[in-house]
């Protein structure tokens, strides 16, 4: 497969270079366009007011000064010039399960395949050993089973969550997209301004079958996440409604 690998830790994490020598090791075309410099809560964000620039830094590996989700599109359109058969982003080195993927660079650059009709996974890994063997050889030996699952019309990703390396791990379950909270607080640094900090809020209330509570009970999870933005329950209550 011709696969273009994507990530937010930028373009030397350590995470994004050891999936690409696993994957070249299964004979796999592989072609990584990474950020420069780490992009993590990026999102969906695109540059618009600023001009993009790449640099081939090795051999089918490309820097670019822009966002995750440029890394795609630009990629695609300017670098390679082509559609890949498969996207994958990461992989990441922390988690981004239940309501972090909307601020997960990540988890949109997979999102943003979907744009151009890419099926797509994003992989991540809270990983504290530091040791990506594990997760990459999980993602080569499953990769055409998970992109054989995904729908043919390209709108739906699957979200790759490890919490924990293999020795501590129940095993692997497909989950639903939780919900994520976080205590949360700007900490103010004399000469610099404000940062945010916090921690992520213990599951209550949460879906049994959710990413979040599973990942928390030493599951890994794999989680279909769907580009579309209609909210269908709410249209077909209001959608008589007249205004």
């Amino acid at each position: 497969m011709k696969i273009l690998l994507v990530n937010d830790d930028g373009v030397h994490a350590h995470g994004l270079r050891d999936l690409a020598a696993r994957l070249k090791r299964d004979g796999h075309k592989v072609n990584i366009v990474a950020p420069d410099s780490e992009r993590s809560g990026s999102g969906r964000s695109l540059t618009f007011h600023s001009a993009l620039r790449f640099e081939e830094t090795d051999d089918g590996v490309y820097a670019v000064n822009g966002t995750p989700s440029d890394c795609v599109k630009f990629g695609i359109d300017v670098i390679l010039g082509e559609r890949p058969d498969v996207v994958i982003s990461g992989i990441n080195n922390t988690c981004n399960i239940g309501t972090d993927i909307v601020y997960s660079g990540t988890v949109n650059a997979a999102l943003e395949a979907c744009m151009h009709r890419v099926k797509a996974i994003a992989v991540s890994y809270d990983c504290a050993d530091g040791d990506y063997t594990y997760v990459s050889d999980f993602v080569a030996r499953n990769l055409s089973l998970l992109i054989g699952l995904l729908p043919d019309d390209c709108n739906t990703v699957f979200n790759i969550n490890f919490p924990l390396p293999q020795s501590e791990l129940k095993g692997v379950r497909f989950a639903r997209t939780g919900d994520r909270y976080y205590d949360d607080e700007y900490q103010y640094v004399e000469g610099s301004g404000y940062f945010i900090t916090g921690s992520p809020v213990p599951a209550k209330d949460c879906d049994p079958q959710s990413d979040v509570v599973l990942c928390e009970q030493g599951w890994a999870t794999v989680s279909p996440v769907r580009i579309s933005l209609n909210d269908d329950r709410v249209y077909s209550a209001v959608k008589e409604v007249k205004l």
